[in-house]
């Protein structure tokens, strides 16, 4: 049976998106095979080609003479032979196949200087360093390409983004009737997406028997229909699942889509996947989580394990483009580079935040990953794709989940790196975040929400100021970067507390605890307490009528402040911040008079910090994270990541401290502070200033 997975455009072009990645693999654990296309990156490659560009100008050149274009698009078309020589330098360079263009990219002669380029060739690039040459010209590529998608979108598709593809025709309360339109309407880039999935998918000998279709996001779903719509038409069974479809399509009653798909899988695809298989190959109709065109399918179903790692099969992943969106090094992260995608657990440990989608499948259900398991396919990754760096797809990944993770690579001695999702909360102790930083965690992301005290506890977010300013400082001494999620305009959240939280932030800042962050407007989801217990968070709603989708809905805060107000304020001040700009400066003079000043101490957040030195538990498991020790006249050698550090002491002491840490070794049997403590040959107080010398060097204890 074949079958075709799909990512439609546009989901990210640094490296595959792991929907169907992750399906794959569930397939393949089950004996099945499957096809994956990322048809994302496909059309920009056809779009970023000497060719496509031809036929672009040659589009814009029309539409000139017809309708007229904007100031921009003629000094495209003036450069039009320029555009065609270097743009398939630039690709080969993005795809770090010929990084020999650095130099000439770097020096800004290179590149047409459309808006953005032209804007950060007069800006400042001293963020680079007098040593960068490769950052910023894959800085300046980025804009150019960046440059082109806006020629795109200015003249032969509107809507048109390279992060947000028609996002518009699906965000807030969506109307089929406007995405019917678009659907009977073909731009250049909609046929060459037709071209695609003709030659990839329709013509590879006999059609797909099924064609699964990953829509995780509202700029997905435009391209998704399209791409449904055309295999249905081929004959083949079209299935429709992903975050969106699982978020916003799960009442969908609108008879103009089954034209497009023939089911929607909701939750994990894993269950739902199989059993619509089997179904197709003439089994017993076992479908679950599906909604069909005559109804929702729900009959028992055996228990599928969701997937924990990626499996990338015969993605052309030397082709994905190494994207420098962003100068802030936290930020990159999420488009530089390609990251294998593993996870350490299904759903959220804590799952109590009120306005997440917290009753839905994804974010309820939780459950832990085999760590030793995980690792045998990290292994069986990085081997395939020859890529060592790993993104934690976890909502949140848990402390003793990731705890376990870094003593598992320690103890097969892997020198990778990793990064995730997290909650800023106690358990990250300093001791704690060193241990996960020598395993290889090199950043973090977290809501720190709405930075303030009564709304923190009115969304049961579960942290504090304080608590989190502790864990981004133990972060930040391990060397692990921040970045912090932030939230304004939370039901019954005054003006008051909006400048309050600003001033929070601006703290953090300025301490050197976060290193990026970003503000978004709070939703309201069907599937979030907010919306189920509306009075508790002091607001009222009405569901719109009529609608496809709703993803945003409207609702009134009347006890709320002025949240319109701060829209650009909040973007401005925190672009200083993250440029380590205007750090001192009041947050008030980002604001409008209208708004108050803040009331917070200006210390708050120093004040909270702990002093560097945090007690070790007697529980706490001993890990030894230096390396050799040496024997030197009377005292021992400890040879730590960072440095040497001598320790005397007796002939006993010396004995018990090298017996303590070689058994403290990732990989050993675990071995408490407690035990360590009841085997020391002496006075324990009196070895205290020299154990914290140990600890310096590299003994945690979590």
């Amino acid at each position: 049976m074949r079958i075709a997975l799909v990512l439609p455009p546009l989901c990210q072009l640094n490296t595959p998106y792991p929907s169907i990645a992750y399906l794959a693999r569930s397939l393949r654990d089950q004996g099945l095979t499957s096809e994956q296309h990322d048809l994302g990156l496909a059309l920009m490659l056809r779009l970023f080609s000497p060719e496509g560009l031809r036929e672009l100008f040659e589009q814009v050149a029309a539409q000139a003479e017809r309708d007229g274009i904007p100031e921009p698009a003629w000094r495209v078309l003036g450069e039009a032979d320029r555009h065609l020589a270097i743009i398939a330098p630039v690709l080969r360079f993005l795809q770090g196949k010929d990084r020999s263009l650095a130099q000439r990219m770097a020096s800004g002669r290179y590149l047409p200087r459309g808006p953005r380029v032209a804007a950060a060739m007069a800006g400042e690039r001293s963020g680079f360093g007098p040593m960068g040459v490769d950052d910023p010209a894959r800085w300046l590529a980025s804009l150019y390409l960046e440059d082109l998608a806006d020629l795109v979108a200015a003249t032969v598709d509107p809507g048109f983004g390279l992060a947000r593809y028609q996002h518009h025709l699906a965000a807030g309360p969506v109307r089929y009737d406007d995405i019917q339109r678009r659907l009977d309407w073909t731009s250049l880039l909609d046929g060459w997406l037709d071209d695609l999935v003709d030659a990839r998918i329709l013509g590879q000998g006999d059609p797909p028997a099924l064609a699964c279709i990953s829509v995780p996001f509202p700029g997905t779903l435009l391209a998704g229909l399209r791409i449904g719509r055309r295999l249905r038409q081929a004959g083949v069974h079209v299935a429709m699942g992903g975050g969106y479809v699982s978020t916003e399509l799960r009442e969908v009653d609108e008879p103009r889509l089954w034209d497009c798909v023939d089911s929607l899988v909701f939750d994990d695809g894993e269950g739902p996947l199989l059993a619509l298989v089997e179904h197709l190959q003439g089994g017993p109709d076992r479908r679950h989580r599906t909604r069909t065109a005559t109804g929702w399918r729900q009959a028992p179903a055996p228990s599928v394990p969701s997937c924990e790692a990626a499996w990338y099969g015969d993605l052309p992943l030397s082709d994905y483009l190494q994207i420098v969106d962003s100068t802030n090094p936290a930020h990159r992260l999420w488009s530089d580079g390609r990251w294998n995608k593993i996870t350490i657990a299904h759903g959220c440990y804590w799952g109590r935040c009120a306005f997440c989608d917290t009753t839905l499948d994804y974010i309820a259900r939780y459950g832990p990953a085999g760590i030793p398991a995980l690792v045998d396919r990290m292994e069986e990754l990085a081997e395939a794709t020859g890529t060592t760096g790993f993104h934690l797809t976890d909502e949140a990944a848990a402390p003793r989940q990731l705890k376990a993770l870094a003593l598992e690579l320690l103890a097969r001695g892997h020198a990778w790196s990793f990064w995730g999702n997290v909650r800023f909360e106690a358990a990250f102790t300093p001791d704690l975040c060193r241990l996960l930083a020598a395993a290889g965690l090199v950043a973090v992301s977290g809501g720190l929400e709405v930075a303030s005290d009564r709304l923190l506890k009115l969304m049961d977010k579960g942290v504090t100021i304080e608590g989190a300013s502790r864990a981004a400082q133990a972060f930040q001494a391990a060397g692990v970067r921040v970045h912090a999620y932030l939230m304004y305009g939370f039901p019954t959240q005054t003006d008051q507390e909006s400048v309050d939280a600003m001033e929070l932030v601006r703290q953090l800042f300025a301490a050197g605890l976060l290193d990026s962050a970003f503000w978004h407007r709070f939703v309201l989801t069907r599937h979030s307490r907010v919306f189920a217990e509306p009075e508790r968070f002091g607001l009222s709603y009405t569901l719109p009528r009529g609608v496809f989708s709703c993803n945003d809905i409207p609702h009134d805060d009347p006890t709320g402040g002025d949240h319109d107000a701060l829209d650009e304020p909040l973007v401005r001040a925190l672009e200083a911040w993250m440029g380590g700009r205007e750090l001192d400066e009041p947050v008030q003079r980002w604001l409008p008079a209208t708004l108050p000043p803040s009331r917070e101490p200006r210390d708050r957040v120093t004040r909270s910090l702990a002093d560097g030195h945090s007690a070790m538990s007697p529980r706490a498991r001993l890990v030894w994270l230096g390396g050799d020790l040496l024997d030197c006249d009377g005292a021992l050698l400890l040879h730590g990541r960072e440095h040497a550090v001598e320790i005397p002491g007796s002939e006993d002491e010396l004995e018990w401290l090298a017996e303590i840490l070689e058994a403290a070794r990732p990989g050993a049997e675990a071995l408490s502070l407690a035990e360590a403590k009841a085997a020391f040959p002496g006075v324990w107080e009196r070895f205290a200033e020299r154990w914290q010398a140990v600890r310096d060097a590299g003994l945690v204890g979590v």
